[in-house]
C-alpha cells in the first residue's frame, strides 16, 4: 500500500476527547472517517457503508467492541461474500492476554492508546497486504 493511498474508515470510540484526537491523527490518510459511539451503532454503520477498515475501542457502552467484531463477522458469514472486513482493536490495555483474545474473536490487529498516524497507517498497511 502507498503512504498516499486514503482509507475508508468506520472509528468506533465513545470517548469524545479520543474522537477528535484521533480525527486529527488520522486526517492525513483518510478520504471517509465516520464515527460510532458504541458497538451498536459500529454494526450499524457497517451495514449501511462500505470501509476499508474498523478501528474498534474495546470498551463502550451498549455493546462493546468485542461483541460488536463478533456480531459483524457473523453478519459476514452470513452474506458470505468478500474479504472480512478488517478490524483493528484500539485499547489502552496491550497486556499479551488483551492482544490475544482481541485476535480470537475475529479482531485482525491491535493498536495501542494513545496512537499515531504512523502507527495506525503501518498496521493498516499489513493488514490490507
Amino acid at each position: 500500500m502507498s503512504e498516499n493511498k486514503k482509507f475508508r474508515i468506520l472509528l468506533a470510540e465513545d470517548n469524545s476527547i479520543n474522537i477528535k484526537v484521533a480525527e486529527y491523527i488520522l486526517r492525513p490518510i483518510v478520504s471517509v472517517l465516520d464515527v460510532a459511539e458504541n458497538g451498536e451503532q459500529a454494526i450499524e454503520k457497517f451495514s449501511n457503508n462500505e470501509y476499508d477498515v474498523i478501528l474498534m475501542d474495546v470498551k463502550m457502552p451498549v455493546m462493546d467492541g468485542y461483541e460488536a467484531t463478533q456480531k459483524i463477522r457473523e453478519m459476514e458469514k452470513e452474506r458470505g461474500n468478500g474479504t472480512p472486513i478488517p478490524i483493528i482493536a484500539i485499547t489502552a490495555n496491550n497486556q499479551v492476554e488483551e492482544i490475544e483474545y482481541c485476535i480470537s474473536i475475529g479482531m485482525n490487529s491491535f493498536v495501542p492508546k494513545p496512537f499515531t498516524t504512523d502507527d495506525v497507517l503501518s498496521v493498516i498497511n499489513s493488514v490490507l497486504s
